[in-house]
């Protein structure tokens, strides 16, 4: 796996969040974390080749909450039984991930009967078994952990009392029968909540959420929501986008120095990342040509494109920062999977940020092209177009969709490591992970 040191540890310095109080209906654990039972069974080895998938899970206030977990294919790409898929999901430190987000991870009665979820509880991991597994759903209460229902009726008040969340499938009755189970949900079970599943666009987003829904899965986050050709970008983010168009033309520094004082919430940041700790500046840097000097141009480059997410105001602002973890995720998996030389997987690094400024900026991707200085292999993947990026652009894409089996053929015909490729993209997740703590 290649391993990119220089702008990384400088990018995980600056990328801290303004700390923000929980949304007030997050999820939070109705009992305490078990303590790990003192004889627990034995467990199948893992299979450190096999690829975890995580599918977003969205709330009500556009917040990524959190992950449904699975492992659909084993490293030799035959499906894996059950106890070595959970034994794999341990290994790729759910349960560290769940002492602070929500971890949906499914089960079936069997694995509880075995007691085979044991490895990952925490306090926030969520236990989903069928609605027709009443005795595993009792066995999960009774060892104290939290529990979801896939599917859920209106004659289910028994089980539902045991349950915190109920998921349901958007497509799994016609509109007017889901929307009329949901809104009995609620009214009945005030302190339920209620995931959809299979959420295609932001349209489909607000309508779950009129009814009551707590929580959106699909891949609406990622898409386009009524894109306006002739929409406004942000003064500061316009700023911004000056600002790597002259990077990436090699502009004299007075001329970079120039823009960025016209915006002061630039200029702070600028200096921001020249005094960060990871930025291997030893002293103290109080000007934009000191700070320019420290970072370099390609570091700069990297920080600009990431504060994008970060410049917006108002209602979008948990999305853009939802938008930010899926694109820092992407960026780092693209550019640590490809054995092309640095500069290419420099710029698929970028690919990966930018190919989600449509959703960000909520203006169609030929209209932001336009307007930033790009090399043409980026200008074409951006666009849909055919070029040395696109493959790996779908390839991601395919494994986020949970399209396994096509993302590695694709992956064959690619210049990746393929064998390293579900370590890469653990990688790549935890990356992300530690820059946005």
């Amino acid at each position: 796996m290649h391993e990119r040191t220089e702008g990384v540890v400088g990018l995980l310095s600056f990328l801290k969040p303004k700390s923000e109080p929980a949304p007030a209906d997050a999820v939070a654990p109705a009992v305490e974390a078990p303590p790990p039972a003192p004889e627990a069974p034995a467990t199948a080895a893992g299979d450190p080749d096999a690829m975890v998938v995580r599918s977003e899970i969205v709330d009500a206030h556009l917040q990524l909450c959190g992950y449904r977990y699975s492992v659909p294919l084993g490293g030799d790409r035959q499906p894996l039984a059950e106890p070595v898929a959970l034994a794999s999901l341990a290994a790729a430190g759910v349960a560290d991930f769940a002492r602070q987000r929500l971890a949906l991870v499914p089960l079936s009665a069997d694995a509880v009967a075995r007691q085979l979820y044991q490895p990952l509880v925490a306090a926030q991991t969520i236990f989903m078994v069928e609605r027709s597994a009443a005795d595993a759903v009792t066995a999960l209460r009774a060892a104290g952990c939290r529990v979801a229902l896939r599917g859920a009726t209106l004659d289910d008040d028994a089980l539902l009392s045991q349950a915190e969340l109920v998921l349901l499938q958007l497509s799994q009755l016609p509109l007017a029968e889901l929307q009329f189970l949901v809104t009995q949900l609620r009214r009945r079970h005030p302190a339920l909540k209620l995931a959809i599943d299979g959420v295609q666009s932001w349209d489909e987003q607000r309508m779950c959420q009129a009814w009551g829904a707590d929580y959106f899965l699909g891949p609406f986050l990622t898409t386009s929501d009524q894109p306006d050709p002739e929409g406004t970008i942000e003064q500061s983010r316009m700023t911004s986008i000056e600002l790597l168009n002259l990077l990436r033309t090699d502009a004299e520094l007075p001329a970079m120095i120039e823009v960025a004082k016209r915006d002061p919430g630039m200029t702070y940041q600028v200096l921001q990342w020249a005094n960060a700790p990871g930025s291997g500046n030893t002293g103290k840097v109080t000007s934009l040509q000191q700070a320019f000097m420290v970072l370099g141009r390609n570091q700069l480059y990297r920080g600009l494109t990431v504060s994008m997410f970060r410049l917006g105001s108002g209602a979008n602002r948990m999305r853009d920062e939802s938008l930010l973890e899926v694109a820092l995720t992407r960026a780092r998996f693209l550019e640590t999977c490809s054995t092309l030389p640095q500069a290419k997987r420099d710029e698929l690094f970028l690919v990966g940020l930018l190919s989600l400024f449509d959703v960000l900026l909520g203006v169609p991707m030929a209209r932001l092209a336009d307007q930033m200085h790009l090399s043409d292999d980026i200008r074409h993947v951006l666009l849909g177009q055919d070029g040395v990026y696109k493959p790996y652009l779908t390839m991601v894409l395919l494994l986020e969709r949970d399209k396994v089996e096509p993302a590695l053929a694709l992956a064959e015909t690619l210049e990746v490591e393929i064998d390293s490729l579900a370590a890469i993209a653990q990688a790549a997740f935890r990356w992300a992970q530690d820059a946005l703590r």
